[in-house]
């Protein structure tokens, strides 16, 4: 018998078997696609990780624990991971985002810089922000290399004993006297606890999330960046959207976004990785409006965002079941909070104290939304 089965091994799944490993856990995975798949969220070249947190305060526990532990993985693994390269917020000078990164860096008294456009223009003339806006910078922020952290993950936890099997669906988790039996193709695995890290398909394993979680399709495209050094950079625009653009991978080339893209949620929205028109004209538009000497995006990628109504994150246990800890619903912002969250989800599942607090992100909480 197994410690713990993990379902789901993206980002947050990975972690959790890494995090397990290290703790000495018996552990088996299950996947129902092949690894660094692009069917779930936790693929991509690059991801943003911003040092000030404009989601909430709440957050700055966790994030600074992800922290340390992208650190110990890039110790670990014996490669670089996540390259500082500073970061920017950007909105409207006074605006409700402005405020709140302002108020984690006074909280958890975290150096940033507060820049008017003329400033910001002066430093990087590529960014050519309107005088109505103005921008915080955070030294600590900077671009996780995620592609290649999912594979250290995956790679350190069969280091040590860890048991990950992709392309294998799970068909059932029957609770029994022990824990769980896990059911797949290859035969029924036996484990005490259960980590439901399936994302978009976790409702399948626990029916408790179907009115907690909806899948939202998203859109990424990448581009031939900027001239000169500007670092990763959000900014909330005009009518409220927030845009997000970093680095890729390959020299010179850059990755945008914009949250909740066309806001096509639900089953229909989310099964194919196909873009149209209509992608591409709303990002060629973002992109315009942030960059407008860069040329448009000529790459498209499909992924899927696991969202809750507020957009914060569920680490818990199962309200019915308690040997089930529930990793769910980071609503697309929850890639580099990935070891403070597998590393909180092990210890609830090893019933040991865990490293945060975890009370933002109760499932209680979203089911009283």
């Amino acid at each position: 018998m197994h410690d713990i089965g993990v379902i789901g091994l993206g980002a947050m799944g990975l972690a959790s078997a890494w995090a397990a490993s290290r703790a000495g856990a018996r552990i088996i995975g299950f996947d129902q696609f092949p690894q660094n798949h692009r069917q779930g969220s936790s693929h991509g070249e690059t991801r943003m990780i911003r040092g000030l947190y404009s989601e909430g305060r709440v957050y700055m526990p966790l994030l600074d624990r992800g922290y340390a532990l992208w650190g110990m993985l890039e110790a670990d693994a014996g490669e670089t991971l996540l390259e500082a390269r500073g970061g920017l917020d950007i909105a409207a000078e006074g605006s409700a985002l402005l405020r709140e990164v302002q108020a984690c860096a006074d909280m958890y008294d975290r150096p940033c810089i507060l820049m008017d456009a003329m400033t910001v223009n002066e430093c990087w003339p590529a960014l050519n922000l309107p005088d109505t806006c103005a921008a915080i910078m955070s030294r600590e922020s900077g671009v996780l290399l995620s592609d290649r952290a999912n594979m250290a993950m995956a790679r350190l936890a069969q280091d040590n004993g860890a048991d990950l099997n992709w392309e294998t669906p799970v068909l059932s988790v029957t609770p029994d006297t022990d824990g769980f039996v896990i059911r797949t193709h290859k035969g029924d695995s036996r484990v005490r606890r259960v980590i439901n890290a399936a994302g978009p398909w976790a409702d399948r394993f626990y029916p408790g999330l179907q009115n907690v979680l909806t899948v939202e399709r998203q859109v990424v495209g990448y581009f031939d960046g900027p001239d000169g050094d500007v670092p990763p950079f959000q900014r909330e625009l005009d009518d409220g959207r927030r845009v997000y653009l970093l680095p890729a991978a390959e020299p010179g080339r850059w990755k945008l976004g914009l949250y909740h893209h066309r806001r096509q949620r639900g089953p229909s929205h989310c099964g194919s990785s196909e873009v149209d028109a209509e992608d591409r004209r709303i990002l060629t538009g973002c992109l315009k409006a942030v960059l407008p000497d860069c040329p448009p995006p000529d790459r498209f990628e499909v992924c899927r965002f696991t969202n809750t109504e507020d957009g914060r994150f569920v680490i818990d246990h199962a309200a019915d079941l308690p040997d089930m800890v529930l990793v769910a619903a980071c609503s697309g912002h929850g890639y580099k909070f990935a070891p403070a969250v597998g590393e909180a989800a092990v210890a609830l599942a090893l019933d040991l104290p865990p490293p945060v607090d975890l009370s933002p992100f109760t499932l209680a909480r979203q089911t009283k939304l």
